[in-house]
């Protein structure tokens, strides 16, 4: 049920729908035996968990020149990969186009039979602002509200945008109605989550708590505790002063974690939404930065997986603007002899800390492909530079050989065989699943592909789509997924083939909108005898969806047990 769940939500326009599916016609007879069925499928639109036993690993790439322009003409042999320094074999590779193509024309044609190019028109294109109101300060957003008003005026007529905050509050859907978006960008203003404020006692923030309790930093611990002694106790020393330290440091780490959990909540809900259009997709996030804590960086990762898997480009605007010059010293607002005499402290932990919060804007732009603008004052400039995806970008993914499900980091470079002075930019790296999590994190990606818009054939399926009209206003298109079980791949167990397929089939509006979803699984245990002789017409899944007459996008996301996936787009067109 959590890959309906997934599917149906996180949309405004969304709709979760239980309609029955005829999954395994009487026609192609379906043997069993006494004990255990042979072929069975479930019809109540719940998805079984099953073990991944392969893992895909995505990696977008942007491959610039010294003059900072895109490079188009690259292959899958250009390229090498490495993980944790091991050479990897590159099982997919796609050129993903974003420059317009003139009326009559056809898109560039790929170079080579295995290259896969998508290329998409300059006007289905998906634009969004996704503001950070938890971290940014009063100036910092009225410099972007300045930005993104001369921003709104510059759209062409139906070129839509949709406004976007990390609270949640004040957020605009995808319009090209000037004055809404103009009324979303004036609501603009700090929704801070309770961490620490400027002159706060002790002033400390979640970078420096992180390293207290998760990192046991004593320096840190008694650098807080000399704050306290001055700003609570007059540089009186107390005993009590190292105990609220602490106590202050634990607080700001409970902020912070559930901070960091919204942050990536609302990031994942605006890629997810974003990827509902087809085309061009892209996210402009405008923050000053924000930390994110080793025990949240898998969730980054997941998080940046997502965006890359639905195609969903990531630039970012730092609102710090231009870095002011080191202050050495006190602040003088500061309180007595613990802030002076840690000054030296407070700063080295202070410039630590604003590196730290210009990480997960780096990651962002690295793993996407998108553009990381920082240390300027000049944010209008630079929001109308970073509203269009780069023009080429290269997706590879490779499939780690022996990957353990324990979490750990592993570190990815991707570099030219012959590099040309070409820079590459590339994530850095993924997290290995975590113990136990295989089940709900490949529901995930199914579910994440269905919004996603790359056709991938690695099963041995054939989808045909059908429609007949009942009415005036009614119609009913039907989804066919064949599945030719005798090119399947199955491992072994008691004398059986087994194997088990998840088929969702997702029914999107004229506009790529979602509309809903339906999904079963088919769990085969074949004997080696049916699989020779009675099963050479295969089977066949099929789902149908009752609609009005329009123009509708089809999607079919199947996977295996062993990782495997398919995905094709069909168009329906009922007059």
């Amino acid at each position: 049920m959590l890959l309906l769940i997934l599917l149906a939500t996180g949309f405004s326009n969304a709709q979760s729908t239980t309609g029955q599916q005829q999954t395994l016609p009487p026609s192609q007879a379906t043997v069993t035996s006494t004990d255990l069925p042979e072929i069975s499928t479930s019809t109540d639109e719940q998805t079984q968990s099953f073990k991944v036993k392969v893992n895909l690993v995505e990696v977008r790439v942007v491959v610039r020149d010294a003059k900072g322009k895109a490079v188009d003409n690259l292959k899958q042999d250009d390229f090498l990969l490495l993980d944790d320094k091991k050479p990897q074999t590159i099982t997919r590779f796609a050129v993903e186009r974003n420059e317009p193509v003139a009326p009559g024309k056809s898109p560039a044609a790929t170079t080579t039979p295995s290259d896969e190019v998508r290329s998409h028109l300059a006007g289905s294109w998906r634009l969004a602002y996704l503001f950070d109101d938890f971290n940014s300060t009063p100036n910092d957003l009225t410099n972007a509200q300045a930005a993104a008003y001369h921003a709104i005026d510059s759209l062409a007529p139906g070129e839509p945008l949709g406004i976007f905050t990390l609270s949640g509050q004040g957020t605009q859907d995808f319009t090209d109605d000037k004055t809404r978006l103009r009324a979303a960008v004036q609501q603009l203003q700090p929704r801070p989550t309770g961490a620490s404020r400027p002159g706060a006692c002790p002033p400390i923030d979640y970078y420096i708590a992180d390293q207290i309790v998760n990192n046991n930093d004593q320096r840190a611990l008694g650098m807080v505790t000399d704050q306290i002694v001055a700003c609570q106790f007059e540089g009186h020393a107390n005993e009590a002063a190292l105990v609220l330290a602490q106590q202050a440091a634990d607080r700001e780490v409970r902020v912070g974690e559930s901070q960091e959990n919204l942050i990536l909540q609302t990031f994942n809900d605006t890629v997810r939404h974003i990827s509902s259009s087809a085309g061009q997709r892209t996210m402009v996030f405008l923050s000053p930065g924000f930390y994110i804590g080793r025990t949240q960086q898998a969730a980054l990762t997941d998080s940046l997986n997502r965006a890359i898997r639905a195609g969903v480009v990531v630039n970012v605007i730092d609102l710090r603007g231009a870095a002011p010059n080191p202050v050495f010293g006190t602040d003088i607002s500061e309180r007595a002899s613990g802030a002076a005499y840690h000054s030296a402290d407070m700063l080295q932990y202070k410039q630590s800390s604003n590196l730290a919060q210009s990480d997960p804007l780096m990651q962002m732009t690295n793993a996407t492909g998108g553009k990381y603008l920082h240390n300027t004052n000049d944010i209008s400039g630079g929001l109308g530079n970073l509203s269009a995806p780069p023009e080429v970008s290269y997706l590879l993914a490779f499939k780690p050989q022996d990957l353990k499900n324990d979490g750990k980091f592993h570190t990815l470079k991707v570099d030219l065989k012959q590099p040309s002075g070409y820079l590459v930019q590339a994530r850095k790296g993924y997290y290995a699943p975590r113990p136990g999590g295989s089940g709900d994190q490949s529901e995930r990606e199914i579910a994440e592909a269905v919004f996603a818009h790359d056709e991938i054939r690695e099963l041995p399926l054939h989808v045909q789509t059908q429609f007949f009209r009942s009415g005036e206003d009614a119609a009913h298109v039907y989804v066919l997924v064949h599945i030719d079980v005798r090119h399947m791949q199955f491992h072994k167990a008691d004398g059986r083939n087994l194997n088990e397929l998840t088929v969702v089939a997702a029914l999107f509006d004229r506009n790529a909108n979602f509309v809903t979803a339906k999904s079963s699984t088919v769990k085969m245990h074949i004997k080696d005898e049916t699989l020779a002789g009675k099963l050479n017409s295969g089977i066949t899944v099929k789902s149908n969806f009752d609609v009005n007459p329009n123009s509708y996008l089809v999607r079919v996301v199947a996977r295996d047990e062993q990782g495997k996936m398919y995905t094709q787009n069909e168009v329906v067109e009922i007059p």
